[in-house]
Protein backbone atom coordinates (compact mmCIF):
# COMPACT_ATOMS: atom_id res chain seq x y z
CA UNK A 1 0.00 0.00 0.00
CA UNK A 2 1.26 3.47 -0.89
CA UNK A 3 1.98 5.52 2.22
CA UNK A 4 3.79 8.60 3.45
CA UNK A 5 5.57 8.93 6.78
CA UNK A 6 6.09 12.63 7.44
CA UNK A 7 8.56 14.05 9.93
CA UNK A 8 6.73 16.94 11.56
CA UNK A 9 7.07 18.72 14.92
CA UNK A 10 5.29 18.19 18.23
CA UNK A 11 4.06 21.77 18.29
CA UNK A 12 1.61 21.05 15.44
CA UNK A 13 -0.73 19.28 17.82
CA UNK A 14 -0.62 22.03 20.44
CA UNK A 15 -1.81 25.10 18.51
CA UNK A 16 1.65 26.66 18.15
CA UNK A 17 1.88 29.36 15.49
CA UNK A 18 5.63 29.84 15.01
CA UNK A 19 6.80 29.78 11.35
CA UNK A 20 8.32 26.28 11.39
CA UNK A 21 5.26 24.72 13.04
CA UNK A 22 2.97 26.55 10.61
CA UNK A 23 4.93 25.12 7.69
CA UNK A 24 4.68 21.57 9.05
CA UNK A 25 0.96 21.97 9.76
CA UNK A 26 0.37 22.97 6.15
CA UNK A 27 2.40 19.95 5.00
CA UNK A 28 0.31 17.61 7.12
CA UNK A 29 -2.90 19.09 5.75
CA UNK A 30 -1.71 18.65 2.16
CA UNK A 31 -0.89 15.00 2.83
CA UNK A 32 -4.28 14.38 4.46
CA UNK A 33 -5.94 15.83 1.36
CA UNK A 34 -3.87 13.71 -1.03
CA UNK A 35 -5.74 10.47 -0.39
CA UNK A 36 -2.47 8.61 0.24
CA UNK A 37 -2.05 6.64 3.46
CA UNK A 38 -0.10 8.62 6.04
CA UNK A 39 1.60 8.56 9.41
CA UNK A 40 2.81 11.75 11.10
CA UNK A 41 5.82 11.74 13.42
CA UNK A 42 5.84 14.76 15.73
CA UNK A 43 9.08 14.78 17.74
CA UNK A 44 10.10 17.25 20.36
CA UNK A 45 13.56 18.88 20.21
CA UNK A 46 16.39 16.65 18.98
CA UNK A 47 19.14 15.60 21.38
CA UNK A 48 21.56 16.20 18.51
CA UNK A 49 20.91 19.96 18.78
CA UNK A 50 23.46 19.80 21.60
CA UNK A 51 26.15 19.33 18.94
CA UNK A 52 25.73 23.06 18.26
CA UNK A 53 27.40 23.57 21.63
CA UNK A 54 30.58 21.66 20.74
CA UNK A 55 32.48 24.78 19.69
CA UNK A 56 31.54 26.66 22.85
CA UNK A 57 32.49 23.72 25.02
CA UNK A 58 35.86 23.41 23.31
CA UNK A 59 36.48 27.16 23.59
CA UNK A 60 35.79 27.84 27.27
CA UNK A 61 33.68 24.99 28.73
CA UNK A 62 30.60 27.25 28.88
CA UNK A 63 27.38 26.68 26.96
CA UNK A 64 25.39 29.79 26.11
CA UNK A 65 21.78 29.03 25.16
CA UNK A 66 18.46 30.87 25.55
CA UNK A 67 15.33 29.95 27.50
CA UNK A 68 16.85 28.62 30.71
CA UNK A 69 13.40 27.85 32.15
CA UNK A 70 12.43 25.78 29.12
CA UNK A 71 12.28 22.02 29.60
CA UNK A 72 11.79 19.50 26.83
CA UNK A 73 11.70 15.72 26.73
CA UNK A 74 14.38 15.79 24.02
CA UNK A 75 14.51 12.81 21.67
CA UNK A 76 17.32 10.84 20.03
CA UNK A 77 17.08 11.13 16.21
CA UNK A 78 17.97 7.43 16.04
CA UNK A 79 14.72 6.67 17.83
CA UNK A 80 12.82 8.79 15.32
CA UNK A 81 14.45 6.83 12.50
CA UNK A 82 13.50 3.52 14.15
CA UNK A 83 9.87 4.61 14.40
CA UNK A 84 9.86 5.80 10.78
CA UNK A 85 11.28 2.48 9.58
CA UNK A 86 8.63 0.56 11.50
CA UNK A 87 5.84 2.73 10.12
CA UNK A 88 7.07 2.19 6.55
CA UNK A 89 7.52 -1.56 6.82
CA UNK A 90 4.79 -2.71 9.22
CA UNK A 91 1.01 -2.58 9.15
CA UNK A 92 -1.10 -0.83 11.74
CA UNK A 93 0.28 2.70 11.47
CA UNK A 94 -2.00 4.21 8.83
CA UNK A 95 -3.58 7.52 9.85
CA UNK A 96 -1.71 7.52 13.12
CA UNK A 97 0.04 10.46 14.79
CA UNK A 98 2.99 9.75 17.09
CA UNK A 99 4.48 12.34 19.45
CA UNK A 100 8.07 11.21 19.89
CA UNK A 101 9.99 12.17 23.02
CA UNK A 102 12.81 11.07 25.23
CA UNK A 103 12.14 9.63 28.68
CA UNK A 104 12.59 12.78 30.78
CA UNK A 105 12.16 16.56 30.62
CA UNK A 106 15.47 18.44 30.59
CA UNK A 107 16.39 22.11 30.71
CA UNK A 108 19.49 23.39 28.89
CA UNK A 109 21.27 23.36 32.26
CA UNK A 110 20.26 19.73 32.82
CA UNK A 111 21.68 18.74 29.45
CA UNK A 112 24.94 20.56 30.12
CA UNK A 113 25.23 18.82 33.51
CA UNK A 114 24.81 15.43 31.83
CA UNK A 115 27.39 16.30 29.18
CA UNK A 116 29.75 17.41 31.94
CA UNK A 117 29.46 14.02 33.62
CA UNK A 118 29.76 12.00 30.41
CA UNK A 119 32.72 14.00 29.10
CA UNK A 120 34.42 14.26 32.48
CA UNK A 121 34.77 18.03 32.21
CA UNK A 122 33.67 20.95 34.35
CA UNK A 123 31.07 22.47 32.04
CA UNK A 124 28.80 25.38 32.88
CA UNK A 125 25.58 26.74 31.45
CA UNK A 126 24.86 30.46 31.01
CA UNK A 127 21.56 31.79 29.70
CA UNK A 128 21.86 33.71 26.44
CA UNK A 129 19.59 36.49 25.28
CA UNK A 130 17.38 35.25 22.38
CA UNK A 131 18.18 38.36 20.33
CA UNK A 132 21.91 37.75 20.74
CA UNK A 133 21.49 34.11 19.75
CA UNK A 134 19.56 35.16 16.66
CA UNK A 135 22.27 37.66 15.72
CA UNK A 136 24.93 34.98 16.16
CA UNK A 137 23.11 32.57 13.84
CA UNK A 138 22.81 35.31 11.23
CA UNK A 139 26.54 36.07 11.58
CA UNK A 140 27.23 32.41 10.75
CA UNK A 141 25.38 32.83 7.47
CA UNK A 142 21.85 31.74 8.38
CA UNK A 143 19.17 33.88 6.68
CA UNK A 144 17.56 36.20 9.24
CA UNK A 145 14.04 34.93 8.54
CA UNK A 146 15.10 31.34 9.15
CA UNK A 147 17.08 32.28 12.28
CA UNK A 148 13.98 34.01 13.65
CA UNK A 149 11.92 30.88 12.96
CA UNK A 150 14.45 28.72 14.82
CA UNK A 151 14.38 31.04 17.84
CA UNK A 152 10.59 30.90 17.94
CA UNK A 153 10.73 27.09 17.83
CA UNK A 154 13.24 27.11 20.71
CA UNK A 155 10.87 29.39 22.61
CA UNK A 156 8.27 26.63 22.62
CA UNK A 157 10.33 24.73 25.21
CA UNK A 158 8.72 26.93 27.85
CA UNK A 159 5.31 25.42 27.00
CA UNK A 160 4.32 22.68 29.49
CA UNK A 161 3.49 20.05 26.85
CA UNK A 162 7.09 19.94 25.65
CA UNK A 163 8.22 18.64 29.04
CA UNK A 164 5.75 15.74 29.02
CA UNK A 165 7.24 12.39 27.85
CA UNK A 166 5.09 10.05 25.80
CA UNK A 167 5.29 6.29 25.34
CA UNK A 168 4.96 6.37 21.55
CA UNK A 169 8.52 5.24 20.80
CA UNK A 170 8.06 2.20 23.02
CA UNK A 171 4.62 1.51 21.55
CA UNK A 172 6.01 1.40 18.01
CA UNK A 173 9.48 -0.11 18.50
CA UNK A 174 8.92 -2.27 21.58
CA UNK A 175 11.84 -0.73 23.48
CA UNK A 176 12.30 2.32 25.70
CA UNK A 177 13.29 5.67 24.28
CA UNK A 178 16.99 6.43 24.73
CA UNK A 179 18.02 8.89 27.40
CA UNK A 180 20.11 12.00 26.83
CA UNK A 181 22.92 10.33 28.78
CA UNK A 182 22.78 7.41 26.29
CA UNK A 183 22.95 9.83 23.38
CA UNK A 184 25.82 11.81 24.93
CA UNK A 185 27.83 8.65 25.56
CA UNK A 186 27.37 7.55 21.94
CA UNK A 187 28.47 10.97 20.62
CA UNK A 188 31.12 11.94 23.14
CA UNK A 189 33.90 12.00 20.51
CA UNK A 190 32.03 14.79 18.71
CA UNK A 191 32.78 17.14 21.61
CA UNK A 192 36.53 17.75 21.31
CA UNK A 193 38.44 18.87 24.38
CA UNK A 194 40.06 22.35 24.28
CA UNK A 195 43.53 20.84 24.02
CA UNK A 196 42.51 18.79 20.99
CA UNK A 197 41.27 21.92 19.23
CA UNK A 198 44.45 23.78 20.13
CA UNK A 199 46.64 20.92 18.87
CA UNK A 200 44.70 20.82 15.60
CA UNK A 201 45.16 24.57 15.17
CA UNK A 202 48.88 24.27 15.88
CA UNK A 203 49.27 21.54 13.27
CA UNK A 204 47.35 23.62 10.72
CA UNK A 205 49.53 26.68 11.38
CA UNK A 206 52.72 24.65 10.92
CA UNK A 207 51.78 23.52 7.43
Amino acid sequence: MERIVKLSVRNVGHDATDPITTLHRAGEEAIRDSGIGWTFLRPTAFMSNALNWAGMIAADQVVYAPFAVGRAAVVDPADIAAVAAACLTQDGHNHRVYELTGPEPLSPSDQVAILSQVLGRDLRYAEADPASTLAQMVSYGMPKEYAHAVIELFRSTVEPYNSEPTGDITAVTGRPARSFADWAQAHRTEFPAPEAVQNAATIEESR
